[in-house]
C-alpha cells in the first residue's frame, strides 16, 4: 500500500474516532446503546457488552459521557469505554 493510501485511512479512521466521542453528533449504534443501557440501569437488569471479541456481563451502576460502570458477582466494578462496545445485549 503506498503511503497516500495509507495517510487516508489512518485519518478517516482517526476522524470516524472523534465524532464518535462527541455526543451532539453520536451515530445510531450509539443512540441505540444508550438507550439499551440507562433501560437496564433503570430497571435493574443484567446486560451483555460485547468487546474486542469477549463478553461482559453485569449490573449497570453508571453511565458516564464515555464510559459504562458494571457489577456483577466476581467484580464489584468493571469500567467499560463506551466507544469500544461492538454489541449490546439486554431485555
Amino acid at each position: 500500500m503506498n503511503r497516500l493510501a495509507a495517510a487516508s485511512l489512518l485519518l478517516m479512521s482517526l476522524t470516524m474516532t472523534a465524532q464518535a466521542q462527541d455526543p451532539a453528533s453520536a451515530d445510531s449504534f450509539e443512540r441505540e446503546a444508550l438507550k439499551a443501557l440507562k433501560a437496564a440501569h433503570a430497571a435493574k437488569k443484567s446486560v451483555y457488552l460485547h468487546v474486542g471479541g469477549q463478553t461482559i456481563s453485569g449490573a449497570v451502576t453508571a453511565i458516564g459521557p464515555d464510559v459504562v460502570i458494571l457489577r456483577n458477582r466476581e467484580h464489584e466494578t468493571i469500567i467499560v469505554r463506551r466507544e469500544r462496545i461492538d454489541a449490546v445485549e439486554a431485555d
